[in-house]
């Protein structure tokens, strides 16, 4: 059996339909799906509840969705968009079931209105380097407060588009909104991410100066 190291998975070239291999009849398979994106969606369902056992059941929920929608599976596109479908909309539907009380604290008021006229900036590269370089420890902790911060369809397109990497346009088709609308999310969640930031550095400043009261 061929190794799952070897087996193209996500946004790289030549990968592998293992979803189909698994209708058509190849028992292994679906395991190699699993070996291949469990980890990578367990982060995608962490970053968005923080609950580590929420994550792991809803790991196991899109993988048996995924292994009873390969049954009537057509690949009309990469399985990679398949699997990302199925786990933003179970993300989706779990998150509008819980009925999650309001944020004490919203970035909305820092945020530009989620249209197109920030269709033009474009979060790359430099832009994001600060949230990629940051090390284990406090300030690993901020960040994870600014996300948490975060309105949801912020988050949701941060997540996506920075740590699962995905492309704007597919996060458009997974979302159902304008590719426009994907660029302003990122613009205003990057804008909101570094005013936390900026906020928390100068507080562990003002601790340092100030001392242990």
């Amino acid at each position: 059996m061929q190794h799952v190291s070897h087996i193209p998975v996500g946004g790289q070239k030549g990968e592998v339909d293992l979803l189909a291999r698994y209708r058509d009849g190849d028992g292994q398979a679906f395991r190699q799906l699993v070996d291949a994106y469990r980890d990578r969606m367990l982060q995608f369902f962490y970053r968005l509840c923080w609950d580590r056992d929420r994550a792991e059941d809803l790991a196991q929920d899109l993988f048996l969705k995924l292994m009873l929608a390969s049954k009537r599976y057509r690949p009309e596109g990469r399985m990679a968009t398949f699997v990302y479908r199925c786990a933003t909309n179970l993300w989706i539907d779990h998150y509008r079931a819980q009925k999650p009380r309001p944020r004490l604290l919203s970035y909305d008021q820092v945020m530009l209105p989620d249209d197109d006229a920030a269709s033009t900036v474009e979060p790359a590269g430099p832009t994001l380097s600060p949230m990629q370089s940051l090390v284990d420890g406090e300030e690993k902790a901020a960040l994870r407060r600014a996300l948490e911060r975060l309105t949801e369809p912020h988050r949701l397109v941060f997540e996506l588009a920075v740590y699962q990497e995905r492309p704007y346009a597919e996060i458009s088709d997974l979302l159902q909104i304008p590719v426009g609308t994907v660029k302003s999310r990122m613009h205003n969640a990057i804008a909101a991410l570094k005013q936390a930031l900026i906020g928390a550095g100068n507080e562990d400043a003002t601790r340092q100066v100030g001392g242990e009261r």
